[in-house]
């Protein structure tokens, strides 16, 4: 009897753990994104960063290591196939996104991403909230 209870509370572990995952539209399981706030952050009037003296960089610092259109699978670390910040148009196409989870402003400071070390800064992730507002749509 026992024996059967422990198999049934591995099976009801297992589902949870399940649950916790979801699939994107290849069937890649990535785990279920939290969301953050967003930042408020405001594009300064001098002095704005820019892609090339900031994001670029930024990005490949903290972002494409995980979110580069170079990188398949596993090498991906669970990143969304479509969040790739090797180029301006890339990043910029998920600015919300970016700024909810890895960038900081007057409301918010988001350091959901990355997950890993290195991180930025909180001065970087103002400046990340900065280019984002000057340059999202």
């Amino acid at each position: 009897m026992k024996l059967r209870s422990l198999i049934a509370a591995a099976g009801a572990v297992g589902l949870l753990l399940l649950g916790a995952c979801s699939s994107d539209e290849d069937g890649h399981p990535h785990e279920e994104e939290e969301e953050g706030t967003p930042t408020g952050s405001t594009c300064p009037t001098d002095n704005a960063p820019t892609y090339e003296d900031f994001a670029k960089g930024f990005a490949e610092s903290y972002c494409t290591r995980c979110h580069s259109s170079e990188k398949t699978g596993d090498e991906r670390q669970g990143a969304p196939l479509d969040h790739d910040f090797d180029t301006e148009a890339g990043f910029l196409k998920h600015a919300d996104h970016v700024d909810e989870h890895a960038a900081a402003g007057p409301d918010a400071v988001n350091t959901l991403m990355p997950p890993s070390n290195p991180k930025p800064t909180e001065a970087e992730r103002r400046k990340l909230g900065e280019w984002l507002a000057c340059n999202a749509d």
